[in-house]
């Protein structure tokens, strides 16, 4: 597929949103029940909006490319708490809405009045790599003008407790200090604009051999949006080109592109 990508506005967060990160767009009334990955997720997305040049609530016929990784983990653990303490009748309907892989795509969509098509690719590392071919192919089919592609992580934070006692089940998890939620944006067109910020050149997501697949305890770690977060990085660079490359059970999602320094 022959198609040129380019990002008009990215931004990404790796701290809990405050009510008074959105006052430019939202009322903190609407917010109070959002947990935090969906908040991190529509916080980078505003802003990649934003340095695009485009209005975050208005209603756009753009279309969403989603990747989440495991999901949303803080409600996933409310749901299933919920059903210790007060059994499968009195479950709570809420944390189980949000514990579901499309609950951002829903947030994203009503939020920011997206009218185009939405899809969530739920591939743990290669998340990112999914959304972004979605993209071209939303593009490349001419079903939207611009695709907002946003991408997110959430860790189990129980996993640094037991980590140490349990050091061979939890092998697989990730190492140091990465934050437990994460999120990237970026608003991709298939033609130059006046606010373009960067060109993808070459875009490739594609399978390795079986030999090349490392196993789940060999430093592997669901981080879907540490890809889309080191590329953000690389675009506030002032070099000229950039190149993302990511290996993940089996799949390599390569990245490269020219960066505009005029913006």
């Amino acid at each position: 597929m022959a198609l040129d990508l380019y990002i008009d506005g990215f931004a990404f967060c790796t701290q809990p949103p405050q009510p008074q990160d959105f006052a430019p767009w939202f009322e903190a009334r609407r917010l109070r029940r959002m947990e935090t990955q969906s908040a991190q997720i529509l916080l980078a997305s505003c802003q990649a909006l934003e340095m695009a040049g485009q209005p975050v609530a208005q209603e756009k016929p753009f279309a969403l490319s989603l990747g989440i990784g495991p999901g949303s983990l803080q409600n996933t653990c409310k749901f299933i708490d919920s059903i210790l303490q007060d059994g499968d009748d009195l479950s709570s309907p809420t944390a189980f809405a949000g514990s579901v892989h499309n609950s951002a795509g829903l947030t994203l969509s009503l939020f920011l009045n997206l009218r185009g098509p939405c899809v969530t690719s739920g591939q743990f590392n290669t998340s990112f790599g999914a959304a972004l071919l979605t993209a071209q192919n939303f593009l490349y089919s001419s079903m939207a003008p611009y695709v907002l592609v946003a991408v997110a992580d959430s860790l189990n934070p129980l996993t640094d407790a037991l980590r140490e006692k349990y050091p061979r089940l939890f092998s697989g998890e990730v190492q140091g200090d990465y934050p437990p939620h994460t999120a990237a944006a970026f608003l991709i067109s298939a033609r130059k604009t006046p606010h373009t910020k960067a060109q993808i050149t070459d875009f490739q997501f594609s399978c390795q051999q079986t030999a090349d697949v490392p196993s789940l305890g060999e430093g592997w770690a669901p981080l879907a949006a540490a890809p889309a977060i080191q590329l953000c990085s690389l675009l506030k660079q002032k070099e000229r080109t950039f190149e993302v490359k990511d290996v993940s059970l089996g799949v390599c999602t390569v990245i490269k592109g020219e960066i505009f320094h005029a913006y």
